[in-house]
């Protein structure tokens, strides 16, 4: 709890200073008139195609996603994402649309306010900044069909809660995003998606660019787990560079638990990954990965290779497909080619 207070402190600190600094230069001469725009909608499509070795075979509507989006005011900026997931279409040796049926989800709703041209409150629903793959996992912004369990176990990947966001690319100082959740999670993750779930969450992520595209984060994240007596927190390390026609990417994560739950079999967990990717051309991506993670219920490291290839059309749709290379402790990923279709719309 010591933890989850600084964050407080500093997270209303952070709103205090900027707030005084945006009324100290606040010119009435520049104030806009309020303007209410429509309402945008979109969202994406995500096919996916298993082939585990030794398991079964598979075609299912991964996701199916829409995006609602409002610009009303500086105030007023809701958006709403509501998701279809895990509906499997076909399966080898059964018949098809038998593999049960799909689950419903809200994925995020939230309401972004514009405290000064440089911060935003946003209050609700949202993903946890924790790294950079679970604020951007929609299918058709990244190169390979399955996702690394760095990014995804271990942590809580939503808040709800309250969240305080800084951006300004003529600054020094790095992106700041400071986050607290009170309670438990609004409208839980399926338990089919989430390994476990978390209360009383609060972290924060620094984002330091350099470069058009090339980035470094640092995360912190602090939480409760949910139904034990367990505490964990959680620093994070992501960075991005392109090189040319080469574009890398790499994520580490490594959690500490206060007050272990006695199923725990690690007193502490992490993992790392690391992702390159070759422009054959404009379109066409070679892609290769190598991922260690230690889960905290096993004895034994997960570990996978991947190597793969990804084709972007100029329709905002991506083609992929890949041969994944499982060995150690079995997690989330299996041996096997796994290949998707996705679509931005």
């Amino acid at each position: 709890m010591r933890h989850t207070l600084m964050l407080y402190i500093l997270f209303f600190s952070l709103l205090v200073v900027e707030i005084q600094t945006a009324l100290a230069d606040d010119n009435p001469q520049q104030a806009q008139a309020v303007k209410l725009d429509d309402f945008n909608l979109s969202g994406y499509i995500n096919v996916v195609g298993e082939a585990p070795s030794g398991g079964i075979s598979s075609l299912s509507l991964d996701d199916l996603s829409l995006f609602a989006i409002g610009h009303i005011n500086k105030a007023v900026n809701p958006f709403i994402e509501a998701e279809i997931s895990g509906f499997t279409l076909w399966q080898n040796g059964e018949a098809p649309f038998s593999g049960g049926g799909p689950q419903y989800s809200l994925e995020r709703i939230y309401n972004d306010s514009y405290l000064t041209k440089n911060l935003s409150l946003r209050i609700g629903k949202m993903f946890s900044p924790v790294g950079e793959w679970n604020v951007i996992h929609a299918p058709p912004l990244v190169l390979t069909t399955t996702r690394p369990m760095t990014t995804l176990r271990g942590f809580s990947g939503y808040t709800s809660g309250v969240a305080l966001i800084y951006s300004d690319a003529k600054s020094a100082v790095p992106d700041i995003q400071i986050y607290v959740q009170p309670a438990g999670e609004l409208r839980p993750t399926p338990t089919s998606r989430a390994t476990r779930g978390y209360e009383h969450v609060a972290g924060f992520h620094l984002n330091f660019p350099f470069g058009l595209n090339d980035k470094l984060g640092l995360s912190f994240q602090h939480a409760q787990i949910q139904n034990t007596d367990s505490q964990q927190n959680l620093i994070g390390f992501n960075f991005s560079k392109e090189l040319g026609p080469m574009e890398f990417e790499s994520e580490a994560i490594h959690t500490h638990f206060s007050d272990a739950d006695d199923d725990m079999l690690q007193s502490n967990e992490w993992g790392a990954y690391l992702q390159g990717a070759y422009a054959v051309r404009e379109n066409w991506h070679l892609v290769g990965r190598f991922e260690y993670f230690v889960d905290r219920n096993s004895i034994l490291a997960s570990k996978n290779a991947l190597f793969g290839i990804a084709y972007k059309t100029d329709s905002h749709a991506v083609w992929k497909i890949e041969y994944v290379n499982q060995f150690g402790q079995p997690l989330d990923i299996q041996t096997g080619i796994y290949a998707s279709f996705s679509m931005l719309f």
